[in-house]
């Protein structure tokens, strides 16, 4: 189980640190094209990443997180946990926003059913059974 942690830290922790990179390279770009900052913000919550979603998936990686270490027997503290779990929220909330098209979408009753599953797994299933294995086992 070690391994598997292992790995999947390091694939959050890239994954991670290349959709920051892609939207830093974005918002540059933006920015020298004339682009306001308030404009910048817009993009980062509606293109790239909502800093909320980021949130409430390192909130679920720790809930999985602390309730593998009260199955197991160990709980590892906070100060720990959120630099792991950190990176899972960015990749999780990055494909909640490029699954749902970045926007909350009126236009069809199925595509919001969609959105809804991505959100449920991206943000709240897979953050707590990835969290009890990062951190947790």
């Amino acid at each position: 189980m070690t391994v598997v942690a292992t790995v999947l830290r390091w694939a959050f922790l890239v994954a991670g640190a290349a959709v920051l990179a892609a939207f830093l390279v974005s918002a540059v770009r933006a920015r020298i094209a004339g682009t306001r900052f308030g404009e910048l913000v817009d993009v980062l919550e509606n293109r790239w990443f909502a800093p909320g979603q980021v949130f409430f998936a390192v909130l679920a990686g720790l809930a999985g997180s602390w309730a593998a270490g009260w199955a197991g027997g160990t709980r590892p503290p906070l100060l720990e946990s959120v630099p792991i779990l950190f990176p899972l929220g960015i990749v999780a909330a990055f494909v909640v926003r490029r699954t749902d098209g970045g926007e909350g979408g009126d236009e069809d009753a199925g595509r919001d059913g969609r959105a809804f599953l991505v959100k449920l797994l991206a943000l709240l299933a897979a953050p707590l059974l990835l969290g009890g294995v990062m951190t947790g086992w």
